[in-house]
Parts: structure tokens; C-alpha cells; sequence
């Protein structure tokens, strides 16, 4: 028996929808219509006797597909859910039909059901209708777009399924691309595809004339210049008259807003931006002008603060670089705000907003700056919960997060996780780009009271930890017996989770608390007093499967289960009193501090890495002083990372005036981890052998005409988790000199610590076998003492400090070097060198660009008379003396430079931008200075010159650099070079 199932008392649906079993209703169908067809329904339930059980409920049988003729039933199939063997769903049925509709294959759908007595069913019948398929699709009078974008842009082409309304919409969207195009005159008309049952698309397409920028000019601009107004507006001409996009008819109303605003940012709130287009003297150019009406520039007669409780007025107002009688500048607002923010946020106000408001005065040109102030709660760090660290261990997230000051027990604060961030993301272990994955992730959670530091505590089912031991089921009694809870200062081990090499299984195992964070320990949960039982195996593998009898438990069977009774759980107590023991001090570290912390790099030290921070314990917050307002409360913050590639082989070429050129083949892992050996072959395939304890690993050989070089380095950053940074690295080099050709090969080996924020030191030794050769004879005797080969063992410690605001491209700040090497071996010498580098900010523009820079260098060194030729100074080209050829300035003996035992050098750089985008810079310059083969100055040397600075975003932050210099007052023997270049520069 066949039936058009209508009805279906169970369950009740929802007003509107469409029962699928009778199909989509006609999206046209009128409020009318629809209650003449739930009247037909009502007389179909009288016919059919109102079957309360209907289809839905009922087992399918068997699945039926009909009406498909181009579409194979398999792919039809694939789009469904329902099952046979199954009751019926109406849910499924009803995701079935919106599945099938919205694949386009078809013009109706419709689900009908029979009968199917003899297995006790239903057959469910989907009957549809295809919609026919394009044969062509034309786009008449095309030629500024190609015809695959136009596909792209509406959908259609040839073998598409036809739809009549798709070919309708589709001229808007053609029009809307050529007008994005510049073709503001463009006109569309459908000929052919809109009626149903249409096999062929016709679109006829007149394009008309480009219309492009000819000429972009500002009237009544004083304060910035043309030029800089061009940085501003996105309209501009096409590079060499064709290169670039039309003109965009939304474009130039975007622009003025771009120029309002950076008026606005200035002080000028009155300025008025109109632009007015012309056509210009060619069919399709247009004359762009902006008329600016600029107004008077506002000044701030007062500044006031309301809704501040926790921080009074005074302490609010230090530091602020806005002041009364100021004009109004909106970077320096925000360099308040970012101040006021701190403010806050160092107490752990996390939520707090600040809203600045300029209010007008009655006097013309006048504003009060008011900040409006919403403290919130204040908050301190309670747990770090960190997800996604596949390969990384946790220790290195940690680390970064302490180096910022975010600690267990700090004040819970934004800028300190905007550092974490950063680090983290320095790191280049983590994805920070939305196009490769999901960015490093930082939440607050778990916010709660001041009495739960440590959130909820969840105890370990011990029972079930044993009756997995002995492989028991859950229904086998268990009888426990009485074991003595652990000394209070005894050593707990601490339960963390972290996902498996094998990234189907999550395990657990046991680690020590310091390979988990930073020294001092970072807070966790309330210990629970150990049961005296050890891993059933030792590594990875489920901590909780362990041994029953461990430990001599045993006795006198191990086939007989001791009683064990299961220990209540003990309070925390506040740390230092009886409970967890006090955080272990650092040297002169006062107590209840933990010690400054080193940045990523140990061995340098950048604006990235400049972030003080009073690290505090527990036990030192409750001393503190308190702020006015509300108690503090506690929060619990997860790092969420997602982890990137960290290994790379890189193939490059490289050249300088000095090094002439070099090609690179560098195998380069940031994230290496040397005791991670591999399991099996896998392991190492997929990339998790010798992968996640942050350390580094590099391999680079270097072919060059000039120089050839070999390096193979590791780098532990945290060593012993003190902190401390430890480099060792081989090497083979050789490199033709002006007067002989070298070769080394040797090791170094270095130790490196960071002392607060700003100074770090280095302690290096080094050792190399020396060969020299090549040289004219008759030489210097400095030459013969050298011939062949010698040994070379060094002692280096040096002193660095660093406040630069940028360690590629300063415009502020300062850089010092103390350094002492001692030679052994085949040459004992000393040597003793001092390096500074001052930044000076002359001038900027009112938004801080065009920034006009003064730098300042000088080196100085001295070395023992016993200094080998190798070790000793030269000076010339680039970063040195320019004007002068590679180690063209020196002593000069039988015609060959032998190198000194003094230098002396210095340089004076005034840099400017060359315009107002600030990409091509120009410099001029004077570097003075001498190298002397003795400690008196016989022959000094000056220069001066200009060079060119050019930074392209593709190539990174270092610029190119090209520079010209002439001596003016130079040696006997000096060689010159007037032109210098480097690509990759930086002073």
C-alpha cells in the first residue's frame, strides 16, 4: 500500500516550518493559501483516519531515490543522514531535505514514504527534480575582465546547474566589479538564462572608459605638508601612469575621514575635509582635490579625573606628558592613557576602562580633558592553565610568563600579559598569524573570592588509583588500611597533564615542580599527602596505573591486598607557616621576592625585553600596604597556543662591499630539544623527536668568494632552570684577507645571565686552531710569527647594558660594552675593549613620524704588544671608518698592514627621511679615528659622506644601505674606498 504521509501527530513542530515528508512550501505562498492548505490537511487526517503512529518512530526499511537522471544516486546518498535500520527522525529527515536543496542539484524535493509490510517498515522515497545544467555562458563586449573572474564573481559557467533568479543577481554583481575596477560608466543587461528552464546564459557588457586618479592636490593645508597628507589618503595616480587600481567612486569620502582624523589627532577638532572631483584634460582622468578647512588648534586648560577611589588624584597626575596649557595632541593622550592603565593594572585592576573626553569651553579653541574612570575588582593570579602545547614543554610557556612578571600570587596585570604575549610570540614557537591558525590565545578565568587562592581542589580517586593497579573491577570490595601522611616538608610530586608525543593519547606523568616553572616554584594546588607508591614504569605512560606493593609493601604475599586507609585532606597553610615552604631566595634577593629574570635571548638585551616587574611571593602580598577600596580577589589565566613550524631550512645569498658574496644553506631549529630522543621511526618523521624544550639548534654552511664558513651551534636558554644561557658552538672558517688568507677551527663555549632589565653579562672561552698563509714575501716579522699553525685558547667576560627603544632601528636610547679577553697558548696577550652607541630623537613629526635622529659611536681598545696578527685591530669600510677600504687603516709595514695594538674610533650620524613615508632615508655623516701599532696616536684619520637608507617591509626591519664617504685627512699608506654598501644594515 502506497501513502502521501501528510500528518504526523508526535512532535509538535513549530509554527512555520515545513513538514518534509510533504515537502518545501512555495516561498510565494500567501497567508491565504496557507490556511486553505491546513484545511485540506484537516480533511487528509479525516481520510486518513488520523494515524496517531505515523512515519516518524517507525523503522526504515530501505531508502529510495527517484527523478535524478545526471546526478548518481551515490552522491545523493552521501548528503543524507537518515539511516536504514533506523527509526525514522523528523529532525533528520527535515536536515535531509534543507541538505538536498542547498547542494543546487534540484528544483523540488520531495519525501514520501510506503509501506513496507513485509519487514515490518516504512520505505522512505525522496523524489526529486534536477535543475537543468548550463551549456554556456557568454559575457558579450568583455575585456577589461577576464572571463574567469566573471565566473568567479557570479557563479555561472558552463556545466553550473541553470538558475534563472542567480542570472538575474548576477548582473548586479558584474556591474559592482567594474566599478570597483574604475569603470564607473559600465552597463549590464541580461539577454539570455532568466527564465526557467534556460540551458544558456547571455550577458551584454559595455564597459565604457577606466577611470583613474590623474592628479591628487590638498588647498588649505598648513600644518602638514602635501607630501605628508599622500601618506594619509589611499586615492593616488597609477605608478607610471597605468600601474595600479581605478579610481574607486567611495575612495575620496574615505579619504577626507583619514585626513579629518589625523587632524583631529593633533588638536584641530574644527577641521572640515570636502573632496571635490574634476575630470581632467583625458577621457577617464579625474583631478582629485581635498579642501581642508583646518580651524583653530585647541589647548587644554585643565586636566580632571572622575570616579577614581582606589588611587588619589596626585598619584594619578605623576607622569603624565599632557599638562594644562598644552596643545592638544592625541599620542600624547594616549601615551597618558596607556600610563593611567598601568597605574591600575599594576594593582590588579584588570577590568579597568578609562574613558577620555575633551570637553569644550566657552572659550573658543579651549578644552578641559576629562577621564572618566570605571576601576572594577582587583584580581591576583591564581592558576596558569596552559592547552595546545603539543611538542613545547610547559616549562618554557612558564618561563616567558614569569620573565614578564606573571607569577601565582601577582597582581593579575594586562600589561604583563601583553609582555607574555609578545614573548611568547617572539619565541616563534607558536602560531601569532589568523591566516596559518589560531593565534596565542590569553583568557581570565575562574574568577572568584579572596578566600579561594586556589580555586576548587579536586581530590584524586585513590580507590580507583589501586583497583587499576590490581586490575580490578569497580564491584570487588576494597579494604584500606592506615598510612601516615606525609612530613610537611617533605617533597611532593606534582600530577600534570600534557599531551602525548602520540597525539591520540593524552597521558599523564609525574614531574618535579621546577621542571614545570620557574625557580622559587610557582603556587599550585593544596599538596595531597603521598601514598608511598612509585610509577608501574618509568617515562610516559598513565601515572595513575601504578604498582600495588611498591616500596616493600609487600608483606608477607604480594598476592595479598594490605589494608590502606585513604588520608583526609589537608588545608594549605599559608606558605613559610608550617605549610609549603618558602620559595628558595636568590643572592641578595630580599625575602619573599624571587629574582629578576633574563629575557628569550641571554645574550642580548632589546625594547622586547625591557619589562620591570616586582615579582612577589604569597607570602609577601599579604604585607603589602593596601589600596583604598574593595578586597582583592583571585583569577585564573589560560594560554592557549597553537603550535608552528620551528624548523626550517632556508637557502640565500647575501653581499657586501667587504665580504664580497655568499650564498647560505641553513638548517635552523628554534624549538630543539636534545634529549627528546626519537621512540621510533615516526617520531621522527612527524617532528616530535628532538622537539619542545625551547633550546636551539643551527647548522649553516656559507660558500662566498671572500669567506667561507661552517657553523654548527646550540643555544639552552634556561639552563638548569637558573636562568642562566649556555651557547656552544664548532667552526670552520676561512676568509681572504687583503695581505694573507686565514683559516680557524675551533669552539665556543659561553655562559650568559641578565641582571634586571637592562644589563646582562657574558663569560666565553674560546679555543681554534689558526692557519695563516698566502702572504708576499718578504713580509713583516708579525707575518712569519703566525705562518701555519698555532693554537688559540681565550678567556672573555664582558658587561652589556641596554636601553635602546629598538635593537634594529633606535631612535632613543643607549648601548654600552665592557669587555676583557685574556689569550693563552701559542700567544699570551690581553686585550681590553669598551663599545657606546648614543640615540637622540632631534625632531618628529606632530604624529611621530619623520623622525630626525642624531647617533653617536665610539670604541676603544687596547691589546698587549704579543697580540697575534690575527687578533689585533684593523679598521675600514662600513660600521668602521668609511672612505677607507676593508682593513685599509693600520700600521703598515714593507707595504702590508699589520694591524695595531690601540684603536681608536669615532662617528657622528644625522639622519632624516627623504619622504613622507618614511621608506627612503638619507644620512650624513663623519667618522674619525686611528689604529696604532703602539699606545700613542700618530696618524689620525677623518671622513665624511652621505648615504641612503632604504627599508622595504619584504626584506625585514633592517634597511639597505648605501653609502659614499671621502677622507679627509688619512695615513701614508691607507687604502680608500669611497663607496660602501650592506644589505642588512643597521648602526
Amino acid at each position: 500500500m502506497s501513502a502521501s504521509h501528510r500528518y504526523r501527530p508526535h512532535p509538535p513542530r513549530t509554527a512555520g516550518r515545513p513538514d518534509p515528508l510533504v515537502g518545501e512550501p512555495s516561498r510565494s505562498r500567501r497567508p491565504a493559501r496557507r490556511s486553505v492548505a491546513a484545511l485540506a490537511l484537516g480533511v487528509c487526517l479525516v481520510a486518513l483516519g488520523a494515524d496517531a503512529d505515523g512515519p516518524y518512530g517507525r523503522l526504515v526499511t530501505e531508502i529510495r531515490i527517484q527523478g535524478n537522471e545526471s546526478v548518481s544516486e551515490s552522491r545523493i546518498r552521501a548528503k543524507l543522514l537518515t539511516r536504514t535500520g533506523r527509526p525514522l527522525d523528523p529532525d533528520t529527515v527535515e536536515s535531509d531535505f534543507r541538505s538536498l536543496k542547498n547542494t543546487q542539484w534540484f528544483s523540488h524535493v520531495r519525501a514520501t514514504f510506503l509501506e513496507d509490510a513485509d519487514r515490518g517498515g516504512i520505505i522512505l522515497l525522496y523524489k526529486v527534480e534536477e535543475m537543468p545544467v548550463l551549456d554556456a555562458v557568454e559575457f558579450r563586449g568583455r575585456w577589461a575582465i577576464s572571463q574567469k573572474n566573471l565566473e568567479e564573481a557570479t557563479g555561472l559557467k558552463a556545466g553550473a546547474r541553470a538558475d534563472g533568479i542567480r542570472a538575474q543577481s548576477a548582473v548586479a554583481q558584474i556591474r559592482r566589479l567594474y566599478e570597483e575596477k574604475g569603470y564607473l560608466q559600465a552597463e549590464v543587461r541580461l539577454l539570455e538564462g532568466a527564465k526557467a528552464g534556460d540551458t544558456r546564459v547571455v550577458f551584454e557588457i559595455f564597459e565604457g572608459p577606466k577611470f583613474k586618479v590623474g592628479a591628487v592636490d590638498f588647498e588649505g593645508n598648513t600644518v602638514f605638508s602635501d607630501a605628508t597628507l599622500k601618506t594619509k589618503i589611499q586615492s593616488k595616480p597609477p605608478i607610471l601612469g597605468f600601474l595600479g587600481p581605478g579610481y574607486n567612486a567611495e575612495g575620496p569620502e574615505e579619504d577626507a575621514r583619514r585626513i579629518v582624523e589625523a587632524y583631529q589627532a593633533i588638536g584641530y577638532f574644527e577641521c572640515q575635509c570636502t573632496p571635490v572631483t574634476r575630470h581632467g584634460g583625458r577621457v577617464g582622468d579625474l583631478r582629485l582635490s581635498f579642501v581642508i578647512s583646518e580651524g583653530p588648534e585647541y589647548t587644554v586648560r585643565d586636566i580632571r579625573f572622575e570616579g577614581q577611589e582606589m588611587i588619589t588624584e596626585q598619584e594619578l597626575r605623576e607622569g603624565l606628558v599632557l599638562h594644562s596649557g598644552q596643545p592638544f595632541r592625541d599620542n600624547l593622550r594616549q601615551r597618558d592613557m596607556l600610563t593611567l592603565t598601568e597605574r591600575y593594572t599594576a594593582i590588579g585592576c584588570i577590568d579597568v576602562d578609562i574613558l577620555p573626553e575633551p570637553r569644550f569651553t566657552d572659550t573658543p579653541g579651549v578644552v578641559d580633558l576629562v577621564y572618566n574612570i570605571n576601576e572594577g575588582d582587583r584580581y591576583l593570579l591564581g592558576a596558569i592553565n596552559i592547552k595546545g602545547n603539543e611538542r613545547t614543554r610547559a616549562k618554557v610557556i612558564l618561563r616567558e610568563l614569569a620573565a614578564a612578571g606573571l607569577l601565582p600570587g601577582e597582581p593579575l596585570d594586562g600589561r604583563r600579559m601583553e609582555s607574555a604575549q609578545k614573548r611568547l610570540a617572539n619565541l616563534n614557537f607558536f602560531v601569532t598569524d589568523p591566516q596559518q591558525g589560531e593565534p596565542i590565545k590569553m583568557a581570565i578565568t575562574n574568577r572568584r573570592g579572596p578566600d579561594t587562592p586556589y580555586g576548587e581542589v579536586a581530590l584524586p580517586d585513590l580507590n580507583e588509583i589501586v583497583r587499576q593497579a590490581r586490575f580490578q573491577t569497580p564491584d570487588e570490595p576494597l579494604e584500606l588500611a592506615q598510612v601516615q601522611p606525609a612530613a610537611a616538608d617533605a617533597p611532593v610530586p606534582l600530577v600534570h597533564y600534557q599531551p602525548a608525543r602520540d597525539d591520540s593519547v593524552r597521558r599523564a606523568q609525574f614531574e618535579e615542580v621546577d621542571d614545570l616553572g620557574p625557580p622559587g616554584g610557582v603556587p599550585d594546588l593544596p599538596p595531597i599527602p603521598p601514598i608511598d607508591i612509585e610509577p608501574l614504569a618509568p617515562g610516559d605512560g598513565p601515572a595513575a596505573v601504578a604498582p600495588f606493593g611498591s616500596g616493600g609493601a609487600f608483606e608477607p604475599s604480594p598476592d595479598a591486598l594490605p589494608p590502606i586507609d585513604v588520608p583526609p585532606l589537608v588545608e594549605p597553610l599559608p606558605p613559610g607557616l608550617g605549610g609549603r615552604p618558602m620559595p628558595p631566595q636568590a643572592d641578595g634577593a630580599p625575602i619573599g621576592t624571587f629574582p629578576s629574570t633574563p629575557g628569550m635571548n641571554f645574550s642580548d638585551v632589546g625594547p622586547d625585553r625591557q619589562e620591570p616587574f616586582p615579582n612577589r611571593s604569597f607570602a609577601d602580598i599579604a604585607t603589602q600596604a593596601e589600596p583604598r577600596g574593595s578586597g582583592r580577589s583571585f583569577a585564573d589565566l589560560d594560554v592557549e597556543v597553537q603550535e608552528a613550524p620551528t624548523g626550517r631550512i632556508l637557502l640565500g645569498f647575501g653581499a657586501t662591499s667587504f665580504g664580497g658574496l655568499s650564498g647560505n644553506f641553513i638548517v635552523h631549529e628554534r624549538n630543539f630539544d636534545l634529549f627528546n630522543v626519537p621512540r621510533s621511526f615516526r617520531e621522527l618523521l612527524n617532528g616530535q623527536a628532538f622537539r619542545g624544550a625551547g633550546q636551539e639548534f643551527r647548522l649553516e654552511l656559507s660558500p662566498g668568494t671572500q669567506i667561507n664558513r661552517a657553523v654548527v651551534s646550540f643555544r639552552e636558554p634556561d639552563l638548569f632552570n637558573q636562568r642562566i644561557g649556555l651557547n656552544t658552538s664548532g667552526y670552520a672558517f676561512s676568509r681572504f684577507y687583503p695581505d694573507f688568507f686565514e683559516q680557524r677551527a675551533g669552539g665556543r663555549f659561553a655562559l650568559g645571565k641578565q641582571f634586571g632589565t637592562q644589563t646582562y653579562a657574558d663569560f666565553a672561552v674560546r679555543a681554534e686552531n689558526v692557519n695563516v698563509s698566502g702572504f708576499q714575501t718578504p713580509a713583516p716579522a708579525e707575518f712569519y710569527a703566525v705562518s701555519g699553525n698555532t693554537f688559540l685558547t681565550t678567556l672573555r667576560p664582558s658587561l652589556h647594558f641596554d636601553n635602546r627603544n629598538d635593537p634594529f632601528l633606535p631612535s632613543n636610547g643607549s648601548y654600552l660594552e665592557f669587555a676583557y679577553e685574556q689569550g693563552f697558548g701559542t700567544f699570551t696577550f690581553p686585550k681590553f675593549t669598551v663599545e657606546g652607541r648614543q640615540h637622540f630623537t632631534v625632531w618628529q613629526r606632530p604624529d611621530m613620524t619623520g623622525k630626525h635622529i642624531l647617533s653617536m659611536r665610539g670604541f676603544f681598545g687596547i691589546s698587549g704588544p704579543d697580540t697575534p696578527l690575527y687578533e689585533r685591530f684593523y679598521a675600514g669600510d662600513f660600521r668602521s671608518l668609511r672612505g677607507f677600504a676593508y682593513r685599509g687603516v693600520g700600521p703598515y709595514v714593507l707595504g702590508q698592514n699589520v694591524g695595531g695594538t690601540m684603536s681608536l674610533l669615532g662617528s657622528i650620524e644625522y639622519q632624516f627621511p627623504l619622504t613622507a613615508n618614511d621608506q627612503f632615508q638619507m644620512v650624513v655623516f663623519s667618522d674619525t679615528g686611528t689604529v696604532e701599532n703602539g699606545y700613542s696616536i700618530t696618524d689620525y684619520r677623518v671622513s665624511v659622506g652621505t648615504g641612503l637608507r632604504v627599508t622595504l617591509p619584504a626584506l625585514g626591519p633592517l634597511p639597505l644601505a648605501f653609502d659614499i664617504a671621502f677622507p679627509v685627512v688619512k695615513g701614508p699608506d691607507d687604502r680608500e674606498r669611497i663607496f660602501t654598501f650592506f644589505i642588512g644594515a643597521f648602526y
